[in-house]
């Protein structure tokens, strides 16, 4: 009888409805049912008309249909995150959201002295709690929520120089010269400018002298006569891009010119230079890791985000028409 009641078919299918149920539910709980459990999003006609007066007012100009559309989406984010964060409840734990009810609350209450938590009760039965500060904070520790990786991977030095690789521009230290200079003012010298500086360079090559005894010989210059680890973006900032490109091409320790700049000619000694180059692994490990971290954060919520739009019915009124637009939509725009 009994082998018999566990071949029956009847048993089997209690058995899956049951696995099924406690699936659903349990599906239910942790993400919801889209469009039973939680209310449509909608922004209004007049929500959307605010948001094309503030960005023409803060830029000068109305925004562009895409523009406009990025400006709905971020509301639609930021009202979604809070109902989120409402709904996980992350303002019952939050001092400072607590707080600022009683505060509000202690501002209109007929009885200021009660205690905290009758104050508190109070003010989120009046719905004082519907504030923008708060709305604010609860925004944020959902995005914080979003962000958290429950099972954090290492990570490793490969890692770290994938990211250094693909952020190349970013890490990659220039090319720098350092350099000595015998300056010769155009304003000092006048029309005797370039003769006498071949006659200088002349001297500076047959008596061999050296950069640290040229003082004497040159006329004053306001950043000094010698510029140390000067990148090709330093010197064109304050000599010119043809300056700075004559002084990559010099030939190192040898008197060179006359290099001509918007302040003379300069006489010129290249003492070294150093070729673009990789930062050496430690001296960027931290700054990378965070990079990465933040990277992985970003992409997180993003995903987070994109999850819990789908559980909302989202709707964009523009004028008289009314916009469903379903989680595919919404992503695709």
């Amino acid at each position: 009888m009994m082998r018999r009641w566990l071949r029956s078919p009847i048993l089997h299918f209690v058995i899956i409805g049951g696995l099924l149920f406690t699936v659903r539910e349990a599906w239910r709980v942790r993400y919801g049912t889209p469009g039973l459990t939680r209310a449509p999003i909608v922004i209004t006609a007049q929500q959307v008309r605010q948001l094309q007066a503030d960005s023409a007012r803060q830029w000068g100009v109305p925004p562009t249909s895409a523009q406009l559309q990025a400006l709905i989406q971020e509301a639609v984010d930021a009202e979604l995150l809070y109902r989120e964060a409402r709904r996980l409840r992350l303002d019952l734990q939050d001092r400072s959201i607590h707080m600022r009810l009683v505060q509000k609350m202690r501002a209109v209450s007929v009885d200021p002295s009660q205690d905290e938590e009758t104050l508190y009760r109070e003010a989120v039965r009046l719905g004082l709690d519907d504030d923008l500060v708060i709305k604010r904070v609860l925004r944020q520790k959902m995005r914080l929520l979003l962000q958290q990786d429950p099972h954090p991977a290492p990570l490793r030095e490969q890692d770290i120089r994938d990211h250094i690789t693909r952020h190349r521009d970013r890490f990659m230290r220039p090319e720098m010269v350092t350099f000595s200079h015998v300056f010769l003012s155009a304003r000092v010298r006048g029309e005797h400018l370039e003769e006498e500086a071949e006659a200088l360079l002349m001297q500076l090559r047959s008596q061999s002298t050296p950069p640290e005894a040229v003082g004497d010989l040159s006329d004053p210059f306001p950043l000094g006569l010698q510029l140390r680890a000067q990148s090709r973006s330093g010197i064109t900032r304050y000599f010119g891009a043809d300056f700075a490109e004559q002084i990559f091409s010099l030939q190192p320790w040898t008197w060179a010119g006359p290099v001509a700049s918007p302040f003379g000619l300069h006489l010129v000694w290249v003492q070294e230079k150093v070729p673009e180059q990789m930062p050496p692994l430690d001296t960027v490990w931290q700054q990378v890791a965070s990079e990465i971290l933040q990277e992985r954060a970003e992409e997180r919520f993003t995903s987070g985000l994109r999850r819990l739009r789908s559980l909302y019915d989202i709707r964009i009124e523009r004028g008289d028409a009314d916009v469903a637009q379903d989680a595919s939509k919404e992503e695709q725009s």
